[in-house]
């Protein structure tokens, strides 16, 4: 799930908890009634001050907004072919990184 995504997912969620439609969200924010609608559906990927004049209006955190939804791990897709040596180490790096940093976070 992208980033965007989950945001969009959250989003949806606090407007049902708080029961605010979109033309709510729109006469809190200043942003278009229909631009809400296309960030809202996947559309258009939602510009930073967007996104705190959003927060503001749920009286939430920016952080609220971005974090998951679900317990599910965030997913990497890599695309593309490792076609040299080169390609390939940095790869392996990167997956070391990626375990080093999920073995640190369990032991905190």
């Amino acid at each position: 799930m992208k980033s965007n995504e989950y945001v969009v997912t959250r989003l949806k969620l606090l407007l049902k908890e708080q029961g605010k439609s979109y033309q709510d969200l729109s006469d809190e924010t200043g942003i278009s009634k229909s631009l809400i609608g296309h960030m809202l559906s996947g559309e258009r990927v939602m510009k930073p001050e967007r996104l705190v004049a959003i927060a503001h209006a749920l009286n939430k955190d920016v952080k609220d907004l971005v974090k998951p939804v679900t317990d599910q791990p965030l997913q990497v897709l890599f695309r593309g072919e490792l076609t040299n040596r080169r390609s390939k180490r940095a790869f392996e790096e990167v997956l070391y990184a990626i375990e080093d940093y999920v073995t640190m976070k369990q032991v905190d």
